[in-house]
């Protein structure tokens, strides 16, 4: 049994749908500028626009439950935009391309690297936001 969507459940995928259009152009706008720092044999690019994108997840998360919990920008910041401008299948589509390139060594850094850059990033940043709101 198929249940229709509400008007309010459309709005809410539209703010989804908006977020993840900024979220993808500001993507592909910052890995592009980056894209030519570094040796050119490492991501840098990637390791840059997905720790930013921890950050952005930490601070939005402590901004949108402490001060803005309304599910609109919860839609629109963290769902869409957010979820547009990290992208987990460019995390695995880099560090495939290592492993099959033969390069398991410089694959198992990138994977280290941007999961504990990640990581870090997401916890500061929320602590941050906390702390400022």
């Amino acid at each position: 049994m198929q249940r229709e969507m509400t008007m309010g459940e459309l709005k809410l995928l539209l703010y989804v749908a908006v977020g993840g259009a900024l979220g993808s152009v500001c993507r592909y706008m910052a890995a592009g500028f980056l894209k030519d720092t570094g040796n050119g044999t490492f991501p840098w690019h990637m390791i840059f626009v997905n720790t930013f994108g921890c950050l952005l997840v930490g601070f939005f998360v402590s901004v949108l439950y402490a001060k803005l919990p309304h599910p609109r920008w919860v839609s629109l910041f963290y769902w869409g935009f957010i979820g547009g401008f990290t992208a987990f299948s460019s995390f695995i589509k880099e560090g495939m391309h290592f492993f099959l390139s033969g390069e398991h060594v410089t694959g198992l850094l990138y994977l280290v690297l941007q999961n504990s850059l990640g990581l870090a990033a997401g916890v500061c940043a929320f602590w941050i936001g906390r702390v400022l709101l």
